[in-house]
């Protein structure tokens, strides 16, 4: 059960009750009856505090023994108040002893032992964060202070919303280090105290005494459970450690195509590392019972030792110990991971090249602690592969990096279900694939995934993301220059090249061979588009590969093309019957004149599902507006039909999407914006406490959703039946 399901029980079990039994030392009484609802019968700060309580015990984060509330430590002189806290957490069961010997026999001895043993104060409050800077300021951080040790949690709960803070070698921040604006020396102005932190950011007990121990780590002995989860509580540490092995690689002259393909091979090592552990199923073993055979299954290999990294030279017996150890896990996973690993583990790594081992030092020195594989999806994509993708992607090829809440939302609209075969022509990273085998729960069949770009590095970074979310068998491909636009798969999944001479206007499937094209059930994909990134024929061979596009003869504007048209003629050629495609391109194509006759084209070849308008500068600082285009390729007697009974297509304008881009050093950044009460000013949040995005598209999606009802059955079929 974890902190959320723990308070919706805590809610049902005691809603209508009017008084709760203390469940632990309320000062110095035991099973106190407490009062949880007001005069008019309504929850009170007594129930939210027994509700938390009740929750972080309930949820296995803390046991019971170490928790006390209404507690109260002296202030100054006698005639000083005392402070006191709503609830603290000790690292000793035998708090509640030493607390009663200092309130009964004022035993100093003991007060010196619950300072020393405090890990944890927690403030509780129902003002609905009318003043949570005061709360903090003048209640808790005094508190918090009140530990000797050199960290202390502090937790500020007001009515359901959740602050987590940290007292860390006498800096007091936010535990969330995503919120503290300037880093450690930030002052309460700059902790973001608008932002409630998750639920499952409360740190357990266990993870708590970590963060205060300062022990030695035996980094060789390690499973997958003793990584730590990657949440923006470890932002700082991870942004400052990329932003390390990056200059690294510039200083050693490695930030080259051969440098990301080490750095990308590193990081499939991790993956691998990480799952074997996984899957050897630690918990099936007990530490002391654990032969040598079954801890080497175990532990992971993935690290370096202090020793290991301050090596003089590659002779040094430390560091060829760790070469040894990598290579025998490069070895490991080559065998797994093919298409991103060399059977020859020399092919692209020199391992008597200092500036290559440095490079491998550095990544796996940064990159240890964390677990890729158990981490939340999402913080890792935002801390980890948009910071390398945002490296490696080249805004003058057209290359954007889609953000996460427009791809969740177009996979939710175009539903790719279990048995179908999808793709995405322009796959990048692989995000339309990736979210679209999450959001599937995993039954999408990785075999059934397929992308091509024309850009190695983006394809080296879309391997290793499915093979962080499936198992690695998504066939992914890379070709360059010209990509997806000559290269298509055929019924065995190679790639072919289409033939000028015989595929004119798009007569792709006269082959004069036994070749037939892979047919889709879903396209996924945002392609380049704009008059900025035009495809204008300038030799004999760019010519003749356009001219097998039908759009080319059509639609095309004077000597160019919109490269968005190429690819949604492509994509519709690429569908099987009833297949379906979403497709981002510019506003420009589905509304001015000057591509009308493509529009024309696509109403004759598609039964248009919906469109939907987004704002400019969605991917980077274009100013150009975009549309998502979602459809389907129905039989064409089908599509005469419903053209001749004047189907319907559903639009939207979306104004909101829950972001907006920041270029910083030259580096686009996804800044979240928050929905805001409109009577309190409050930034809102969501029944796991996290602070709720600014965005139509969950609306959007049901009102699609129950608009789809009314269409034909084919459409309801497609997009809303159960994948």
């Amino acid at each position: 059960m974890n902190f959320l399901e723990a308070k919706n029980l805590f809610d049902s079990t005691y809603s209508k009750a009017k008084t709760f039994k203390a469940v632990i030392p309320v000062h110095l009484n035991l099973g106190k009856d407490c009062t949880i609802k007001s005069n008019n019968n309504k929850e009170n700060e007594e129930y939210y505090k027994w509700q938390f309580f009740y929750s972080l015990i309930n949820s296995g984060l803390y046991e019971k023994d170490y928790i006390g509330a209404e507690l109260s430590f002296p202030k100054g002189n006698k005639n000083s108040a005392p402070i006191k806290f709503d609830g603290a957490i000790f690292d000793d069961i035998s708090w509640f002893e030493k607390y009663n010997a200092f309130h009964t026999n004022n035993d100093q001895s003991a007060l010196d032992w619950l300072r020393r043993h405090l890990i944890s104060v927690i403030e509780f409050k129902k003002e609905d964060s009318k003043d949570i800077e005061t709360v903090y300021n003048q209640q808790l951080k005094p508190a918090i202070k009140e530990s000797e040790n050199s960290f202390c949690l502090g937790i500020l709960y007001d009515a359901e919303r959740l602050y987590l803070f940290q007292k860390k070698n006498d800096k007091y921040t936010r535990l969330d280090e995503a919120y503290n604006l300037k880093g450690e020396n930030s002052t309460t102005k700059d902790l973001c105290l608008s932002l409630t932190d998750a639920y499952y950011k409360i740190p357990s007990r266990k993870q708590l005494l970590k963060h205060m121990t300062k022990m030695t780590i035996d980094r060789s002995k390690r499973t997958i459970d003793d990584l730590e989860i990657v949440t923006g509580i470890y932002s700082k540490q991870l942004t400052d450690g990329i932003s390390t092995i990056l200059r690294v690689m510039d200083k050693v002259s490695m930030k080259n195509q051969r440098g990301y393909e080490i750095l990308i091979q590193i990081l499939a090592l991790k993956i691998f590392d990480e799952k074997r552990s996984l899957n050897s199923s630690p918990k099936t073993f007990l530490e002391f019972y654990k032969t040598d055979s079954e801890s080497e299954l175990l532990n992971l290999m993935f690290y370096i030792t202090k020793e290991e990294r301050n090596h003089i030279d590659l002779n040094d017996v430390e560091v060829q110990n760790f070469i040894e150890r990598i290579r025998t896990l490069y070895n490991k996973a080559s065998s797994v991971y093919h298409f991103i690993l060399s059977m020859d583990d020399t092919q692209t790594i020199n391992w008597k090249n200092e500036a290559h081992i440095q490079i491998i030092s550095e990544v796996v020195e940064q990159l240890q602690d964390y677990s890729f594989v158990k981490s939340h999806k999402t913080d890792l994509y935002q801390l980890v592969f948009y910071k390398f993708a945002n490296e490696f992607s080249k805004t003058e090829k057209g290359q954007f990096i889609t953000p996460i809440p427009l791809i969740d939302f177009l996979v939710q609209i175009v539903n790719p279900r279990s048995t179908e075969n999808i793709i995405d022509p322009t796959v990048g990273i692989a995000d339309f694939l990736s979210v679209s085998y999450v959001n599937s729960k995993s039954k999408l069949d990785d075999k059934n995934i397929y992308g091509i770009d024309n850009d190695e590095q983006m394809i080296m970074l879309a391997q290793l993301n499915m093979l962080l979310n499936g198992d690695g068998n998504s066939v992914l491909q890379h070709k360059a220059d010209m990509g997806s636009i000559v290269w298509k798969f055929d019924d065995r999944n190679n790639l072919v090249e289409l033939i000028p001479s015989l595929h004119k206007k798009g007569d792709w499937d006269n082959w004069k061979t036994q070749t037939k094209l892979k047919k889709f059930d879903v396209v996924l994909t945002n392609p380049p588009f704009g008059e900025g990134r035009k495809y204008e024929p300038k030799t004999k061979r760019e010519l003749e590969i356009i001219e097998m596009y039908e759009l080319w003869h059509i639609a095309r504007n004077g000597n160019w093309i919109d490269l968005g048209l190429v690819f949604l003629e492509n994509a519709y050629r690429i569908l099987s019957r009833n297949g379906r495609m979403g497709i981002i391109l510019s506003n420009s194509i589905a509304s001015i004149d000057r591509w009308k006759k493509a529009r024309e084209w696509l109403m004759k070849h598609l039964r248009i599902v919906a469109l939907f308008d987004l704002p400019s500068n969605i991917f980077a600082d274009t100013g150009v507006n975009t549309t998502l285009i979602v459809a389907y390729k129905p039989d064409p007697k089908e599509l005469i039909k419903l053209q001749q009974e004047n189907y319907s297509i559903f639009t939207k304008d979306i104004k909101k999407v829950g972001y907006e881009i920041r270029t910083v050093n030259n580096v686009k950044t996804f800044v979240p914006l928050y929905k805001t009460n409109p009577q309190t000013f409050d930034i809102e949040q969501d029944v796991e406490g996290n602070p709720m995005i600014e965005e139509e598209f969950s609306s959007t999606i049901a009102e699609f959703k129950q608009w789809c009802v009314a269409q034909e059955k084919t459409l309801q079929d497609l997009f809303i039946k159960e994948k």
